[in-house]
């Protein structure tokens, strides 16, 4: 548990060094809640707040806003959310919406025609040399260690080079992807945009959920805390982490303990990593099932 009381003791020291992202989630979630509620207005000037307290906004907390803004009929402030999530995404698919009023609009032509305007921005912005990277770590974590067709690249792999068991593979890439955190800072979406954040995001999930990898804990605890490193993204293999590691759950119910005291519990971690509380799931199967509320 060393490392976990290094994380919330240090959301209370402030850091000149970087952005301290906290007031930023809880802004958001409370903005899931109130869009939940059905008080769409508030929800969408609640997300709003959030975004002026850092520097840089995710693309997906871009896309809540952008539809909150559809939903609402301000049609102007949806297209100003639209250019921000081609900007810092680089894609410009994310701006879909089924809203028929809305692309029918002036506004929503407009956003079309100036797509390759804010990718220009967002391929001046972001490390390509990176980016390349992380995407050939991601094909050996895919096609060569997992066999997933379905990921194309145009590598040359010496099959006759590789191990007899393709998942020593996952530790060479892990410490391949560490350096390079260590030496172009982590592969956030300001780095390199939405689709190697998330390339990467599988590799880092594949690696430090296990034991002999944790000493690197802290380090992405700190990721989390100035903005680069997603908390829900963090959290799905820091609790197999807690199971297959510490013997207990530490962000759900699925060793189906739910009593008050437990749940509390889970509630508080939750919360220290800026997730949303447990009160936002519905809890089915005596704990097994949690299903989002918002």
């Amino acid at each position: 548990m060393k490392t976990v009381y290094f994380f919330i003791f240090a959301l209370t020291v402030t850091n000149v060094f970087c952005q301290d992202y906290s007031a930023y989630y809880q802004k958001c979630n409370l903005s899931d809640s109130l869009m939940h509620s059905g008080n769409n207005q508030e929800a969408l000037d609640e997300i709003k707040r959030a975004f002026s307290t850092v520097d840089y906004v995710h693309s997906d907390k871009y896309v809540k806003a952008y539809h909150l803004a559809i939903k609402l009929q301000k049609f102007d402030e949806a297209l100003e959310f639209g250019k921000m999530i081609i900007t810092n995404s680089g894609d410009k698919n994310k701006i879909h919406t089924q809203s028929v009023d809305f692309k029918s609009s002036k506004y929503y032509r407009l956003l079309l025609d100036s797509t390759d305007h804010y990718l220009d921005r967002f391929n001046a912005r972001v490390n390509h040399y990176y980016i390349e990277t992380i995407d050939s770590l991601h094909f050996i974590d895919q096609r060569i260690i997992r066999g997933n067709r379905s990921v194309k690249g145009k590598y040359n792999i010496n099959k006759k080079s590789l191990p007899k068991n393709r998942f020593e593979l996952d530790s060479t890439n892990w410490l391949t992807l560490s350096h390079l955190i260590d030496s172009l800072g982590f592969p956030s979406e300001q780095n390199v945009g939405s689709k190697a954040y998330y390339d990467a995001w599988i590799i880092i999930h594949h690696n430090l959920r296990l034991k002999n990898n944790s000493s690197y804990h802290e380090k992405m605890f700190e990721f989390i805390r100035n903005g680069d490193y997603l908390p829900e993204h963090f959290a799905f293999w820091y609790e197999q982490y807690q199971m297959q590691v510490i013997g207990r759950t530490f962000f759900t119910t699925w060793d189906e303990d739910i009593s008050p005291e437990n749940l509390k519990r889970i509630d508080k971690n939750r919360r220290s990593f800026f997730l949303k509380g447990i009160n936002s799931f519905d809890i089915q199967n005596n704990g097994r099932k949690m299903v989002s509320k918002w």
